[in-house]
């Protein structure tokens, strides 16, 4: 009986790894014009690294121009490395759209000096070619869960 359970777990942990990556994928998302050189500003709080869930809670504001469908996105409070946050640029922002969803990643770039902290920084960037709707925007940074949040324009 035991020599079942570990090829029976195998498959059904294997099963679940498979459907985890293909979750949320589409036939065709559409990658969205960014501003890949995203805009953020300095350490607005420090936390140090060996302290676990202390940071500021993130939250988004949005601004629409309907003339030249550009929205103007500006994340509050993303955590990054402190290194990140000291330098130009850093940040690295791409997005998807999917539908009416548009996945939103936030990436400190490759290179960037880490330091033994960790900042909050308000992170800008533009997203083209969108028409008016109802969107959720899901933002997906290393740190922590995503946050996600639907409106209309």
């Amino acid at each position: 009986m035991k020599k079942m359970i570990k090829p029976t777990i195998a498959l059904v942990m294997g099963a679940m790894l498979t459907m985890a990556f293909q979750c949320g994928k589409s036939e065709d998302p559409e990658p969205l014009n960014t501003n890949y050189n995203a805009r953020h500003s300095e350490c607005l709080s420090h936390t140090d690294k060996g302290t676990k869930g202390i940071y500021s809670p993130d939250s988004a504001s949005v601004a629409y121009d309907a003339a030249s469908q550009r929205l103007h996105v500006t994340h509050h409070n993303l955590m990054v490395n402190c290194g990140t946050a000291g330098m130009d640029g850093g940040i690295t922002v791409s997005a998807i759209r999917n539908g009416q969803t548009i996945d939103i990643y936030e990436r400190e770039d490759e290179g960037n000096p880490q330091a033994d902290c960790m900042c909050d920084v308000d992170n800008e960037f533009d997203l083209h070619g969108i028409e008016r709707g109802t969107y959720t925007l899901v933002f997906h940074s290393c740190y922590p869960e995503p946050m996600s949040f639907t409106l209309t324009f």
